[in-house]
């Protein structure tokens, strides 16, 4: 018989996955909010839509939920300091100091020089343990500065290689064997 798969077994496993990392905003009652993420997914391109997974203990899951819209800030390799900022280091308004933020369709605060920023309103949610998964159709694209997008990968930030342009991997990922 198989015994249940257990919390630190799944977290080991999942460190193996590369995400790209981005940071989720969103505003209500005159507050800007937003954490590191990297629970971020598209879900489909006929009615553009982007799913985040959400810490129901996290003041940027209030504003989501009460707001019906957050903004998808992708980061480029560069903005590791920007994803600490967000993760914890700062709290509260002090995190969107660093940087210039705009407003779009939604309201949500949208980083200028991100990557992308995709702007969302929630169509549907779902809540599943510590967390709820949100639904958001795009209602906005804003395409930043140009870049590579930051991932995180065995508990480190990494960088994008293309193994098809003979570019050597980022230190500490060629353990993947390729």
């Amino acid at each position: 018989m198989n015994t249940p798969v257990n919390a630190d077994q799944f977290k080991l496993g999942m460190r193996s996955l590369a995400h790209a990392v981005s940071i989720i905003t969103a505003a209500h009652a005159g507050h800007r909010y937003g954490m590191t993420a990297t629970a971020v997914c598209s879900v489909t391109v006929e009615q553009p839509t982007i799913l985040v997974c959400l810490n129901k203990n996290s003041a940027t899951y209030g504003a989501v939920s009460k707001s019906k819209a957050y903004c998808v800030n992708v980061l480029r390799t560069e903005d590791s300091d920007l994803s600490n900022l967000f993760s914890g280091v700062l709290s509260g308004e002090g995190r969107f100091k660093s940087r210039e933020w705009s407003r779009l369709a939604t309201g949500s605060p949208a980083l200028l020089d991100a990557l992308v920023s995709f702007d969302c309103r929630v169509t549907k949610k779902l809540a599943h343990g510590s967390h709820t998964i949100f639904l958001g159709q795009v209602e906005q694209v804003l395409f930043g500065k140009k870049g590579k997008p930051l991932l995180y990968a065995e508990g480190q930030y990494a960088k994008l290689a293309s193994l098809a342009h003979g570019e050597p991997l980022p230190e500490g990922l060629d353990y993947w064997g390729f």
